[in-house]
């Protein structure tokens, strides 16, 4: 695809595509983003994405340099579109997107523990502080330390709220593989009625990064299963909006 596109360029998924993997593309071998380019011959446009090191340090010190922009987009594509297409694919996806789920949520449900556990020191503290203040006498430590513990346990107690927040939204972020499935077969009759500008977002919804590889010219695509359960979402608004138009 790579080599054909040389001779054709990249005219016609242009229109189609815009730059489609801006901020998505990276480059393999340096890690650095690739950032959408293009050069013109006469009337043409060809378009590429170009390693930011390359064209920041020299050419030379990077293997990747530039990829022509149409073969790479369409690849990226296809790829979300054999995800819908192939059961196994999507289940392993799905599965992925668990496993980062799981993680994320016993780290915020530790983090709740260790919080509830200081709250908890923090409030039995306060408690026996309390019943020592004295009237008329010098309360000036016990105060300290009781405006001290109050400041703590008004700002722990927000985070624990926001930490339960968290693992509500890691929680309704996962996808049942039917559902996945339904969303994703709707992508290839609703791609082509989507803005350029659209087709950016709904990738960017479903991908998390793309490297290329400019030693092996190989792509490296890595989803983001919980824009799957968006997806969905948006899918289904905009077949309203056709419907109702």
């Amino acid at each position: 695809m790579l080599r054909r596109n040389g001779a054709t360029g990249g005219a016609t998924v242009r229109g189609a595509f815009g730059s489609l993997l801006k901020g998505l593309l990276k480059c393999g071998p340096c890690g650095c983003a690739m950032s959408p380019t293009h050069t013109t011959k006469g009337a043409r446009r060809y378009r590429y994405y170009a390693c930011v090191a390359a064209q920041n340090k020299g050419r030379a010190t990077c293997p990747t340099k530039a990829v022509p922009a149409e073969p790479v987009e369409q690849f990226v594509v296809d790829q979300v579109r054999a995800v819908g297409r192939d059961p196994a694919v999507l289940r392993g996806v799905l599965d992925q997107a668990r496993a980062v789920h799981a993680e994320r949520t016993a780290e915020l449900e530790t983090e709740e523990s260790g919080l509830t556990k200081d709250l908890t020191a923090w409030h039995r503290e306060a408690t026996r502080l309390s019943v020592q203040l004295r009237p008329g006498g010098d309360n000036g430590d016990v105060v300290g330390r009781l405006a001290e513990l109050h400041e703590r346990i008004g700002t722990v107690e927000g985070r624990v709220t926001r930490v339960r927040d968290q693992i509500k939204s890691v929680a309704a972020q996962l996808i049942d593989e039917g559902a996945a499935a339904s969303a994703l077969a709707a992508f290839d009759p609703v791609w082509g009625t989507l803005t350029p500008r659209e087709q950016a977002r709904v990738v960017g919804l479903l991908v998390e990064t793309v490297g290329f590889d400019g030693r092996t010219g190989t792509v490296a695509v890595t989803f983001r299963p919980a824009g799957i359960t968006t997806l969905a979402k948006e899918l289904t608004q905009h077949a309203l909006e056709e419907d109702v138009a």
